[in-house]
């Protein structure tokens, strides 16, 4: 099939939103997002004659880091090679930003998702719980005692941080990253780096977490890999 990619234009909303709407059965949030990634200039879109037949959002997270995102592809043009050839677009252009690594996040049950970003190199790094956490008793930490925290924290996920502040994110992570993110630490069963726990989720309010390992959801999504792929 002959499609051509860009940067997606404002003109195209219209028709990322009417085949995103309904993408799992609780919904979809690319139909919320997409207007602002439009408007950082940061979404894909593969098109044929006008139509778009796929999406795809890519961010530079800093640290050598971009994440991928929101690849959603239209119904009836499913595994036709679309989403390949959207993630391998956004390969290219984050190359020639001069990152070194490629990032993104897939559910367990989605295993053709899974298979494609296997089949073109990225491999497992970290481990997720996402959902709503119930409160959880914590210490609350701030400055030098918060920074060693945040060391541990680095340790036990290999360098690595994720956070909900712009939809779910990861990225490789230094001290002196997570700290620009995170005002004070919470230390209970885990680690709690705002929204992100390393151990079960650590968080003195209800809030939507992601975790590295279970513990007390009140409302539980599932588990999710993060995969990532090493840039020649």
């Amino acid at each position: 099939m002959d499609f051509t990619i860009r940067k997606a234009a404002l003109s195209d909303i219209d028709q990322v939103v009417d085949f995103t709407s309904s993408t799992f059965p609780w919904g979809d949030y690319v139909p919320r997002a997409i207007y602002e990634w439009v408007k950082a200039g940061t979404a894909y879109v593969a098109v044929r004659d006008n139509e778009v037949l796929g999406v795809l959002n890519m961010v530079n997270m800093g640290n050598d880091t971009v994440w991928l995102e929101g690849l959603r592809i239209k119904p009836n043009y499913r595994r036709m090679g679309i989403g390949r050839a959207l993630t391998m677009y956004a390969i290219s252009e984050a190359k020639a930003t001069g990152a070194r690594y490629v990032m993104l996040m897939i559910a367990e049950w989605n295993n053709p998702s899974r298979n494609l970003a296997e089949s073109m190199g990225f491999r497992g790094v970290l481990t997720l719980h996402a959902g709503v956490a119930e409160p959880s008793s914590v210490r609350v930490v701030k400055g030098n005692e918060a920074l060693n925290y945040i060391n541990d924290a680095l340790r036990l996920t290999g360098g690595y941080f994720c956070t909900l502040a712009n939809h779910w994110s990861c990225t490789r992570a230094n001290a002196e990253y997570v700290s620009s993110m995170v005002n004070e630490v919470y230390v209970g069963w885990g680690i709690g780096l705002s929204q992100f726990s390393v151990g079960p989720p650590t968080t003195p309010i209800e809030s939507e977490v992601l975790a590295t390992e279970p513990g007390a959801f009140r409302n539980y999504y599932g588990k999710y890999t993060v995969y990532e792929l090493t840039l020649g």
